[in-house]
């Protein structure tokens, strides 16, 4: 039994050393998590900034029996809740394919200073 004494306070400090590990992941991944939850709120932020800046400029650009590019780029901003942060740049080409007329619009958002990004594209005639 002599032999054994003095092994209670190595014992302690490894469970302690064991239990601060532990407790330094879980902490990187609580701010891991909330890092990935921000940019998610941006990025759907920015998704639905560039599908209301497109719906905006369709209704200029099929204004005309056949689409008409009113502007080549449009910088849109707006200052409502959710948006605020962000802008989105419209941009308008036309071409003709078999005597047809089509517009191609793209818009491109971003919110939060850059952490969330989309582009969305649509063809219309």
């Amino acid at each position: 039994m002599a032999r054994q004494q003095g092994m209670g306070l190595p014992m302690a400090l490894f469970i302690i050393l064991i239990l601060s590990i532990v407790g330094l992941a879980v902490n990187r991944l609580a701010d891991t998590s909330s890092q990935n939850y921000s940019s998610n709120i941006a990025a759907q932020q920015a998704y639905l900034m560039a599908y209301s800046a497109i719906q905006q400029q369709l209704v200029d650009t099929l204004a005309a029996d056949t689409c008409q590019c009113a502007a080549a780029n449009t910088t849109v901003t707006w200052a409502v809740a959710g948006l605020n942060s962000c802008q989105a740049v419209v941009s308008c080409s036309s071409f003709v394919a078999e005597g047809q007329t089509y517009c191609d619009l793209s818009s491109a958002a971003s919110c939060d200073g850059g952490n969330g990004t989309r582009t969305l594209e649509v063809r219309v005639k």
